[in-house]
């Protein structure tokens, strides 16, 4: 029976597609497209032992081993995708290379009746595909760049802006990173860079149409991840905003948002313990004994005033850098003024009609 094959290409224009990915929980997490749904063939644990089984002994054995796991989970398995088949989005299944995982997965559905297409080249040639798009992608918005000190509420102001219906890209998000020496502090894990590159991607196609796109001033690097070359490069040309807060707000948004995530305090310590070279060893016992004795406001200071300020340097900078400056202290007023600089500046029909 011959099966259905798409490549990427072709299935992104199709009309909101399901994507099964049949690898194993491990190979999901280190990178997946967009919203796919992991069913997989085999637990990480199942997917080692069979590739044991294929280097030490031999492939035809390797592939009788698989199938005396799969064989009890198919089942379960057509039940699973029968969940993602009732409002009658196209299938498409994919594993690593569009090898013999994929290929027995459409193979079984289309004898159960469900129609779907293997996904041509798997997971490798999925990211291929980002890598390239990324490398040659033609920005057409302008990127209008949100730059200021640390606790200016940069993030929070995305985050109002994107509620207005301003296109916005919020790259720490994306990153599971605040792009500093404590940014993942309280977050979990960061984001692989094949799922941060894929979600970008996605961004930059879905608001290329757009007139502008806001962003935060990151470095080329955010955590574990590196902006695409192209993308920076636009950022580097785009329109600066500078952001501005005073010390005491800064201050109180700092400890909302380190404090009230369950930070580690291990990984705190351990993140003081980074800066001693920067700071000195005076200027580190001091911020240590702050911390360890609760006092999180004076620790704060010196944080930023020994360490961040002198780092980013913004108030440094000749004023006619930056396109436009706004206060900060109420994040409400300052996302509204972004936007009328935005409606003046000729950026003006962005999608929610403004």
């Amino acid at each position: 029976m011959l099966h259905k094959v798409i490549d990427f290409e072709h299935a992104r224009v199709l009309n909101n597609p399901v994507y099964i990915d049949t690898r194993s929980p491990g190979e999901f997490a280190a990178g997946h497209i967009p919203g796919a749904v992991n069913i997989p063939l085999f637990t990480d644990e199942e997917r080692a032992e069979v590739g044991t089984v294929y280097h030490k002994v031999s492939a035809d054995d390797a592939k009788e081993r698989g199938l005396a796991i799969v064989s009890t989970k198919l089942p379960e398995l057509v039940k699973q995708v029968r969940h993602y088949t009732a409002l009658g989005q196209p299938l498409i299944v994919y594993c690593w290379r569009g090898g013999l995982r994929s290929r027995s997965v459409v193979s079984i559905l289309e004898l159960m009746g469900i129609p779907s297409w293997q996904l041509r080249g798997g997971y490798k040639a999925y990211r291929r595909y980002v890598l390239e798009s990324l490398q040659d992608f033609q920005i057409n918005p302008e990127i209008v760049v949100l730059c200021g000190s640390t606790g200016v509420g940069k993030t929070g102001l995305l985050s109002l802006l994107s509620r207005q219906g301003i296109p916005v890209i919020d790259l720490e998000g994306l990153a599971n990173h605040r792009g500093s020496i404590f940014g993942q502090i309280g977050l979990g894990m960061p984001a692989s860079a094949k799922n941060f590159d894929a979600q970008l991607l996605n961004l930059l196609q879905s608001l290329n149409g757009q007139p502008f796109i806001v962003v935060e001033c990151e470095s080329k690097r955010i955590g574990n991840v590196y902006l695409p070359d192209v993308f920076y490069a636009a950022m580097q040309k785009g329109k600066k905003i500078l952001v501005q807060a005073d010390l005491p707000v800064r201050i109180q948004r700092l400890l909302a948002e380190y404090m009230g995530t369950g930070a580690n305090t291990e990984a705190i310590f351990a993140a003081i313990q980074s800066l001693k070279k920067r700071l000195g060893e005076k200027k580190s016992r001091q911020l240590m004994a702050s911390f360890t004795a609760g006092k999180l406001e004076e620790a704060v200071v010196i944080l930023l005033t020994d360490y961040y300020d002198p780092l980013y340097g913004y108030e440094e900078v000749a004023g006619d850098y930056f396109d436009l400056k706004v206060n900060a202290n109420d994040l409400v007023q300052a996302a509204n003024q972004i936007i009328g600089y935005l409606k003046k500046d000729r950026r003006l029909n962005y999608a929610n009609g403004g």
